[in-house]
C-alpha cells in the first residue's frame, strides 16, 4: 500500500481491492488547491487504475463550494464509485448537500460505519476488473 498525505488529508491506495482511502485530517479547511493537490496525489497512487474511493470524514473538516464542486466534475478520472463514512450531524448535512446538490458523476453514498462502505463499494469491482480484463485481451 502506498500512501501520500498532503495537507488536508492522508491518501493511500491498495492495488488488491482497488480502494482509494482518503482519510481527512482533523480540522482541515478543504479548498479548491487541496482539492487538487488531492486529485493529483490519487493520480499518482492509482497509476490509471479504475478504482473505488472511500472518504472518512469522521473528523471536524469544512469544504469550500469550489472544492465540492471540482469533486463532483472532476470524475472524468479512473474512479468508479465513491463512499463516505460520516458519523456527525454537520458532516452528514455536508455530504448530503454534495450528493444531492452538486450531484457527483459517479455513484456516491453516506455510511455511519467502515465496513458498510466496503462492502457498498465491493459491489462495484467487478467494474475495476471487466475494465483491467478488457484491456489485456486486445490483439494489435
Amino acid at each position: 500500500m502506498n500512501k501520500i498525505i498532503t495537507r488536508t488529508a492522508e491518501i493511500s491506495y491498495t492495488p488488491e481491492n482497488r480502494i482509494l482511502r482518503i482519510k481527512i485530517i482533523e480540522g482541515a479547511e478543504i479548498e479548491l488547491s487541496d482539492a487538487l493537490q488531492n486529485f493529483e496525489a490519487t493520480k499518482l497512487l492509482t497509476k490509471n487504475d479504475r478504482y473505488l474511493i472511500l472518504v472518512d470524514g469522521r473528523v471536524s473538516l469544512s469544504i469550500s463550494r469550489e472544492a465540492r464542486a471540482f469533486a463532483a466534475e472532476s470524475k472524468n478520472d479512473d474512479s468508479i464509485a465513491s463512499a463516505m463514512i460520516i458519523t456527525s450531524t454537520a458532516n452528514k448535512l455536508i455530504g448530503n448537500f454534495y450528493i444531492n446538490i452538486n450531484k457527483p458523476s459517479i455513484p456516491t453514498r453516506i455510511f455511519s460505519s467502515e465496513e458498510k462502505a466496503i462492502e457498498w463499494l465491493s459491489g462495484f469491482l467487478y467494474q475495476t476488473e471487466e475494465t483491467e480484463n478488457k484491456l489485456t485481451s486486445l490483439k494489435f
